[in-house]
């Protein structure tokens, strides 16, 4: 059993990240821990395999007190999957990545060999041994990340957000390899935000403000309103729906079931639509990103293959597996990849770095200033604008993403996942380019923060800008878009309209994509939500 007793912490001393947190977790259970960007929930996962120390109370893995002594056989026991994989994988090709652990521990060479076919068998993605580990998309190197973990045969697993890249495909795979384990007695902890993940949980954890504010069942979370409050999800609409039909007596299986939830509830309880987009200002200029018959390669990997979409008014929104190109395809429309053919275009000209704004998949591909204030500012600095003029917009940005006052002279890599995401949006927007590519904008994000997020990109749209979202969540984005592109293998594979998709929702499997919670809801209902 791993113990906390009454823990704290503090990064500098003065600014308490945790503060008095009591907690079990059990072997052979599974637990969700929830809570709001900056809660401390990344610290506390930190704690549990001693990669950091209490500064007071204690932390104790099967008898084994966290210190200085112990760190090494606490990260044994304790596997943990970082929200960023690239902080863990240290090898340069697959097979060595996943081999590191087992050979480190001093295995036989055909223990390793068997530990590590094990692992990409249970992560699916035997297929990538012989790839290079920086060629990967961001959400195989997730699926790595978790392999080299697995192989270790840990006590316990903690995953911190090891879902928020991965398709829906992927993350049934990891629901089913951790329900193998939780099987075989591990204990597994899971970092989330959303309100699909406390299904199947024994237990529900909410942290607030750096306290423990909640613990209870899944079904006793969905009926508790200062559970949902906590936890950030008291406006998110299938937390409601979710948390209407418990009330009702909905019995909560492990996994969502949509069908199931639409005939409890009757058709005219089941409303998922989210508010419609704003109008565009009847005098706004709109512009185009396209891509005019790209190729790009990695290697002997092709990652687009003559590929051409356009992303004019409104939100274009792509979808697309883990390695499908969309990565790539974002980099080239923002010009900060030259493809090895064909071209990208901003408005039917070349497009040219810094015109077309771009979220980076990891934030902190784009943060490096010493304080956030600078980080933000920098896009309208590079604009022409003055140091004064720069200085308002960051202001005004951060404000537009949630981003406290109290926080802008802090270093933007003392912040949480979530945090860093909106820092790194804040510092998109402020320079005001006419398009925007957001590659995976919402993963990591609280929902209070994606709310935020759709009021923004609303106000861009309506004012005339062309906006891409790169998703692996369809349901975040289905009600805002104007077209979604499907991507598989490098190509366009369909372009619809997005009510195509509650008409038809083997599209997605067509696409190699599993159907999203939102669109099976919609469709049980004859897709009659999307009016």
């Amino acid at each position: 059993m791993i113990e906390l007793r009454r823990v704290g912490f503090s990064y500098d001393g003065e600014h308490p990240v945790l503060e008095d947190v009591s907690l079990n977790l059990m072997p052979g259970e599974r637990t969700v821990l929830l809570g709001l960007n900056g809660s401390g929930k990344s610290t506390l996962a930190r704690m549990l395999n001693g990669a950091l120390l209490p500064a007071h109370g204690t932390v104790t893995v099967d008898g084994v007190v966290s210190g200085l002594a112990t760190a090494r056989e606490l990260a044994r026991r304790v596997g943990y999957v970082r929200q960023d994989p690239r902080n863990q994988i240290v090898s340069a090709l697959v097979s060595d990545e996943v081999a590191f652990g087992p050979r480190n521990l001093g295995l036989a060479r055909e223990e390793v060999l068997a530990r590590v076919d094990e692992s990409l068998v249970a992560c699916g993605i035997s297929e990538l041994s012989d790839r290079m580990t920086t060629e990967l998309s961001g959400g195989q190197q997730q699926l790595l990340a978790l392999a080299g973990v697995l192989t270790l045969h840990p006590s316990y697993l903690v995953l911190d957000e090891a879902g928020s890249q991965l398709d829906g495909i992927a993350r049934a795979r990891l629901r089913a390899t951790v329900g193998h384990l939780v099987e075989r007695g591990v204990g597994v902890l899971e970092i989330a935000h959303g309100a699909q993940a406390p299904f199947g949980a024994d237990h529900v954890l909410v942290l607030s403000g750096g306290r423990m504010g909640w613990e209870g069942t899944t079904q006793g979370f969905f009926e508790s309103e200062a559970a949902l409050a906590a936890a950030g999800l008291a406006d998110d609409t299938l937390a409601r729906l979710l948390s209407e039909a418990t009330r009702r007596g909905y019995a909560l299986g492990q996994q969502p079931d949509p069908e199931g939830l639409a005939a409890f509830l009757g058709p005219e309880s089941v409303r998922v639509r989210r508010e419609a987009t704003d109008e565009p200002c009847p005098t706004a200029q709109t512009h185009e990103i396209s891509l005019s018959q790209v190729t790009v390669g990695y290697g002997d990997v092709r990652a687009l293959d003559e590929v051409s979409l356009a992303a004019s008014s409104g939100l274009t929104l792509v979808l697309g597996r883990p390695g499908s190109g969309k990565t790539t395809a974002a980099r080239v429309l923002a010009g900060v990849l030259e493809p090895d053919a064909g071209r990208a275009l901003l408005d039917r000209k070349s497009v040219r770095a810094g015109r077309v704004g771009l979220a980076f998949q990891r934030p902190e591909d784009q943060l490096f200033a010493d304080t956030i204030l600078a980080d933000i500012a920098f896009g309208p600095l590079a604009a022409g604008r003055t140091p004064r003029e720069a200085e308002k917009d960051a202001h005004a940005a951060a404000v537009r993403l949630g981003v406290g006052k109290e926080l802008l002279r802090r270093s933007p890599f003392e912040l949480s996942g979530g945090q860093m995401r909106r820092v790194a949006l804040a510092g998109v927007i402020a320079a005001e380019p006419v398009a925007y590519v957001f590659d995976e904008p919402t993963a990591g994000l609280d929902a209070p923060a994606r709310r935020l997020l759709h009021d923004l990109i609303r106000n861009l749209t309506s004012r005339g800008a062309s906006v891409l979202v790169i998703s692996h969540d369809a349901d975040e984005w289905l009600d805002e878009a104007t077209r979604v592109v499907f991507v598989r293998d490098g190509r366009v594979v369909r372009t619809v309209p997005p009510e195509a998709l509650f008409e038809a929702p083997k599209i997605f499997e067509e696409a190699g994509l599993e159907v999203p919670f939102e669109v099976r809801l919609r469709a049980a209902r004859g897709g009659r939500d999307h009016a």
